[in-house]
């Protein structure tokens, strides 16, 4: 048997043979690879079964897809990465605010999210950066009525700013319609596939 197998994300890409499930999977644009030998770092994967509802979501379209299987049970437009870039103060580093292409997993969920304003926020406005756990640092309020986080660094949340949907208007999370995020929120769980791609 080959150590890898390429093939292209979708909805056919959902339905891989029993034998491919708890592989480690990287995704490399709209191209997957299934290491199984196991020694590509990242976490395994299973492929949604015919039942499980999924998240597809286009960067390039700017769009959410909500499935069961191949069927689509929503689509909503969805606020995306600007792909802006940022210099840190101390020229250590950038920031591009890009949203990720990738297989994802809904890790937690969280109703009346608060966010953690991380260092880029003040320094793009031209403030001081306060320091890691000051009360200035937390918004109520700022993610909507619902999170759905991918990791620490990516979730999809709702907005107070309807107009940043459907537009490349984020540092890098998908930004629903509170209505939007609230369907969503109410048909997935942790552990809820979410495709990106470009």
């Amino acid at each position: 048997m080959n150590r890898w197998v390429i093939f292209l994300l979708g909805p056919f890409a959902l339905s891989a043979p029993v034998e491919l499930r708890a592989q480690t999977l990287m995704a490399v644009g709209e191209s997957a690879v299934l290491d199984f030998a196991g020694t590509l770092p990242g976490p395994s994967y299973s492929a949604p079964e015919a039942d499980d509802i999924y998240l597809v979501v286009s960067v390039s379209e700017r769009r959410l897809t909500v499935r069961r299987g191949r069927e689509i049970l929503h689509r909503f437009p969805v606020g995306v990465g600007t792909g802006a870039y940022l210099r840190r103060q101390d020229a250590s580093g950038a920031w591009q605010f890009d949203t990720p292409e990738g297989v994802f997993t809904i890790g937690r969920k969280k109703e009346n999210p608060v966010w953690y304003a991380p260092d880029w926020h003040y320094i793009e406005k031209g403030l001081s950066v306060p320091p890691a756990y000051s009360p200035q640092r937390y918004f109520a309020g700022a993610l909507g009525d619902y999170a759905l986080y991918l990791g620490d660094d990516i979730a999809i949340h709702g907005t107070r700013d309807a107009k940043s949907v459907g537009r490349a208007s984020t540092h890098g999370c998908l930004r629903l319609s509170n209505e939007a995020i609230a369907t969503v929120f109410s048909l997935v769980g942790v552990g809820t596939k979410v495709i990106i791609t470009s």
